[in-house]
């Protein structure tokens, strides 16, 4: 089973000092969370021609995030270069237009800008945060803990950074620490959904299926429209066996959201290991039309059509898998296997060779390929190599 993308609790980044608005109403407008909200509060702010510039400044940032939240990506950056045009020290729009470069995949003008802020108020959490949650993202994750320390020693009541740290350690194999993080979080804030869902995760990971269905539970009754909970839920009912939960709770996942191919995957490989070959057939199939760079989905897929013997589909599959994702190791030892079924002994033994090399361990692929030599007429080779593979797993034969 495979995991949803990371829900990761993201910094609320707002103006320090007090915004001057036409009215109290339209100030907490403009510093508060609703987006909506916050684009009619700012613009007041904005319009009106006796705001100061620094404030001015600070709602065309607030604006810009509001802008940011709704994904109007074109009117976030131009608020964001606006307000720094109007206050080149605002350090809070340069988080801003470093958030927007980040949703745009341009990493390097993202951390510039997140490095910029930090130069310019080191004593402020939400640019660490910010920058933390970057490095986060692109699998730093001690330069990831580091920002997060420093945000959480300047502000120990820093709801995201323990959350954000706690999954850090989770990404890291440290469960015992990520879910002492997600503790803390849930404790500075009971109703924080994200915390519940990731914690969840955490003990997932160490095989607490009772405990992490709890927090997915709780997760749900939060936000009943969270489609990663019901996905872990599943994932947490399909390792205890209780695959009619699971396969219920992926239905309802792909109901609030049938654009994620996530949960078609994961109940796919139900479907797969039940042997229902048609029904994973059709949720990988659905996966790979909302994601045609979906390497899992090919791969399985591939799996589904090579059980039925259609060996021409499955080696396609294999080959979609690969050319998105060279590193994903089994889709070279399920490739090889499909080969040698259609008797191209040659190639399969060479797609063993790159499984093995991957994972010298893979006592399947060792095993496949001294059935390939066999077949080539290298019967030393391949008896050594089943020798191997058995001592390996002795039931891999089997």
């Amino acid at each position: 089973m495979r995991l949803k993308s990371l829900f990761l609790a993201a910094a609320v980044v707002a103006g320090s000092a007090t915004a001057w608005a036409q009215t109290d109403q339209q100030f907490r407008q403009c510093n508060g969370t609703d987006p909506a909200l916050a684009i009619i509060g700012c613009t007041a702010v904005i319009e009106t021609r006796t705001t100061p510039v620094p404030t001015r400044s600070r709602a065309l940032t607030n604006r810009g995030l509001a802008y940011l939240a709704r994904q109007q990506f074109d009117r976030a950056i131009a608020d964001f270069e606006n307000a720094i045009q109007l206050d080149p020290k605002n350090p809070t729009a340069y988080v801003g237009r470093g958030n927007y470069y980040q949703s745009q995949g341009d990493a390097m003008r993202a951390l510039a800008d997140y490095d910029r802020a930090i130069a310019m108020n080191p004593k402020d959490p939400g640019g660490l945060l910010q920058r933390a949650n970057f490095h986060l993202l692109a699998g730093d994750s001690d330069k990831a803990l580091a920002d997060y320390n420093a945000a959480i020693a300047l502000d120990p009541k820093n709801v995201s950074a323990f959350a954000n740290r706690g999954e850090t350690y989770r990404v890291q194999g440290e469960d015992d620490r990520a879910i002492a993080d997600f503790d803390a979080a849930i404790k500075l804030d009971p109703k924080f959904v994200a915390a519940y869902d990731n914690r969840g995760l955490a003990l997932l990971d160490k095989g607490e299926n009772d405990r992490a269905i709890a927090d997915f539970d709780a997760a749900i009754k939060l936000n009943p429209n969270m489609v990663a909970a019901y996905t872990h839920r599943a994932i947490a009912y399909e390792a205890m066996g209780a695959h009619d939960r699971a396969l219920a709770d992926f239905a309802t996942a792909i109901k609030l959201d049938p654009n994620d191919p996530t949960p078609y995957v994961n109940r796919g490989n139900i479907y797969l290991s039940q042997n229902d070959l048609d029904h994973a057939l059709e949720d990988y199939g659905r996966a790979i039309m909302i994601d045609a760079n979906d390497a899992e989905a090919y791969n399985n897929r591939g799996t589904v059509y090579a059980k039925k013997g259609d060996f021409p589909h499955a080696i396609a599959d294999y080959d979609a898998a690969i050319r998105i994702n060279p590193q994903i190791a089994s889709a070279y030892g399920n490739r090889g296997l499909a080969l040698v079924k259609a008797g191209q002994f040659a190639r399969a033994i060479a797609d063993f060779n790159i499984a093995l090399s991957k994972n010298p361990k893979d006592a399947l692929s060792l095993y496949n390929r001294g059935m390939a030599k066999s077949q080539t007429g290298d019967k030393i080779g391949g008896d050594i190599d089943q020798i191997n593979a058995r001592a390996i797993d002795p039931n891999v034969a089997k």
